[in-house]
């Protein structure tokens, strides 16, 4: 049993591609003598709340590019590095998208390969990338990170390259 029909699986890249771009690729929660640290990471930025203290120098909104600098320790700094990388991959399938919503026969008559093909494997690296970040901090950043967007990212990769396109 097919995922999702042939007919839609235009739709579907589109649609995968824009909720990858809008989740959070990981979620991180910690607790500290009575602070609570709560992070967002989407692609393009982080949000990081702290409840019972205020922190100075804290900043609780960061581009990405600036989240790897702001990082002190050389497995976050990687992190970091490795969320910009992710974004940056994911700049061509968010272009690609919006191009494709407008134009998908157009789309589908001149690339040389399937592009629903093609949106598989650039989400699929996009959660490989997130994925690898998000490791990273489960293994060096105190309390509980969730993958969320990572792993979202490679189920819709996985859909995306096994859709049957008969």
């Amino acid at each position: 049993m097919a995922w999702v029909k042939s007919e839609y699986a235009g739709e579907f890249a589109v649609l995968a591609t824009w909720l990858v771009g809008l989740a959070p690729w990981s979620v991180s929660l910690f607790e500290i003598e009575g602070v609570t640290v709560v992070g967002l990471r989407f692609l393009p930025f982080r949000f990081q709340f702290i409840f019972g203290a205020t922190l100075p120098g804290e900043r609780p909104f960061l581009w990405a590019w600036q989240v790897a600098a702001f990082q002190e320790s050389e497995p976050l700094a990687l992190a970091g590095t490795l969320g910009v990388a992710a974004l940056v991959g994911f700049l061509f399938p968010l272009g690609l998208s919006l191009y494709y919503y407008a134009a998908e026969d157009r789309v589908e008559a001149t690339f040389p390969v399937d592009p629903v093909r093609l949106f598989g494997g650039l989400l699929g690296l996009v959660g490989v990338l997130t994925l690898a970040a998000s490791g990273l901090f489960i293994t060096s950043f105190p309390g509980v990170t969730v993958p969320v967007g990572a792993l979202v990212a490679l189920v819709f990769a996985y859909l995306l390259l096994t859709v049957d396109r008969a």
